[in-house]
């Protein structure tokens, strides 16, 4: 992580400016909606659904077809996603990364179906989900953000 990356980040919110969100696994944008509406502003996001990504591009950039994309996080990397959108160096584009990786193959009833499906007891640990919030995590490390919000399954039900 840059000291001076997160200098610069620092001194931009300190100068009143808007926080950069990355909303990975972004679906069409619950978690960018709740950010946009605390004042933040959604510079990009990674979801690799076509009709999910268009949502979220219609939803946030309605005026910009390559918001629209979708991206599988395997695939693409913070630099190339950077360059696509045009959001300069990877360590300075964004303030905040928020999203929520599956989580099938650590639920419960994730777990269950997946034996199900599968016909194999510990299926969920074959599942390529399951290695998604790596990708996620390499993205927090590239992009040295100020914040992180990852969204788990609850250890309990309510």
């Amino acid at each position: 992580m840059s000291q001076k990356a997160i200098t610069q980040k620092i001194a931009r919110l300190r100068a009143g400016q808007a926080p950069r969100v990355l909303d990975l696994f972004a679906g069409c944008g619950g978690l960018s909606l709740g950010f946009l509406a605390a004042g933040a502003q959604i510079d990009a996001a990674v979801e690799s659904d076509p009709d999910a990504a268009r949502s979220h591009g219609a939803n946030f950039h309605p005026a910009h077809e390559l918001h629209a994309k979708n991206r599988d996080i395997t695939a693409t990397t913070p630099a190339q996603l950077c360059e696509e959108l045009s959001l300069g160096p990877v360590a300075h584009a964004f303030d905040i990364i928020v999203g929520g990786p599956p989580c099938q193959a650590f639920a419960r009833v994730g777990r269950s179906k997946l034996r199900e499906v599968a016909d194999h007891p510990e299926a969920f640990r074959h599942d390529p989900r399951a290695r998604l919030y790596i990708d996620y995590l390499d993205y927090v490390e590239h992009c040295a953000p100020l914040a992180v919000l990852m969204e788990t399954r609850p250890k309990k039900a309510l």
